[in-house]
């Protein structure tokens, strides 16, 4: 069982410290399977224009803020929000060796698989591969979601993008009969072998990450950030 919540925009977000929510995220691993979101401004806004999504956070058993403008929004309306974003968390779990647990990944490719496994040799990390086209529903969806959930691991780390990865956990947990857990992660695992590169330590402070991140890939993410992301200020102004 997690402890309080903090309602905000139609979500419970996870109320803690870095450590204690770490040590509850990592001890839900012994309990029946249960899957780990973690909300930024973009899937707020995704999640209130379509129901199916609204439906895939909604089955999670966490929600674990990943945004730091999202704490700003909060203070706005008086909320307190105890961000954790899901990149830190992936390389706090690594870099502890795993605290303890076997650890399952489904998303990198063979190249970024192998630059994770050098860079954490004393972790017990296990592929599930997933093949680059993997429509859901398709064969390829199938074999890869009865293969996570057959596998023996403890946290299992999704990092398909969203929705795709909340709809391979939720595939995932209707096949598991063993406990664990998914964290769904998205590129958590893209900084740690490289492939993407983090914002310095001063812009992550001043809550500027998502312009670090616009700026060196503009052409996929320019709609993102300034034609959507700013639609989230009409859900502010109506919670």
């Amino acid at each position: 069982m997690m402890a309080a919540t903090t309602e905000f925009l139609g979500f419970r977000f996870e109320k803690g410290s870095r450590e204690d929510l770490f040590a509850r995220l990592v001890a839900m691993s012994s309990a029946p399977f249960g899957y780990v979101v973690t909300p930024n401004v973009d899937l707020v806004n995704r999640a209130a224009r379509d129901a199916e999504i609204r439906a895939l956070y909604d089955g999670a058993a966490v929600h674990l803020c990943d945004s730091k403008i999202l704490t700003v929004m909060a203070k706005t309306k008086k909320i307190a929000l105890d961000c954790y974003p899901g990149s830190d968390l992936v390389a706090d779990l690594l870099g502890r060796g795993g605290a303890g647990q076997r650890i399952a990944v489904v998303g990198p490719d063979a190249q970024d698989w192998q630059a994770l496994v050098a860079r954490y040799p004393q972790v017990p990390l296990t592929l599930i591969p997933s093949p680059p086209i993997m429509t859901p529903g398709s064969p390829n969806w199938q074999r890869c979601v009865a293969e996570a959930a057959g596998a023996h691991w403890d946290i299992l780390l999704i990092c398909l993008g969203s929705p795709k990865q909340e709809r391979f956990a939720q595939a995932v947990g209707a096949l598991r009969s063993e406990p664990g857990v998914a964290w769904c992660v998205g590129a958590s695992i893209d900084f740690l072998t490289g492939r993407q590169t983090r914002a310095p330590q001063w812009v992550r402070t001043l809550h500027m990450e998502w312009l670090h991140r616009l700026a060196s890939n503009p052409r996929r993410l320019w709609r993102r950030y300034l034609v959507e992301g700013p639609q989230i200020l009409r859900l502010l102004a109506r919670s």
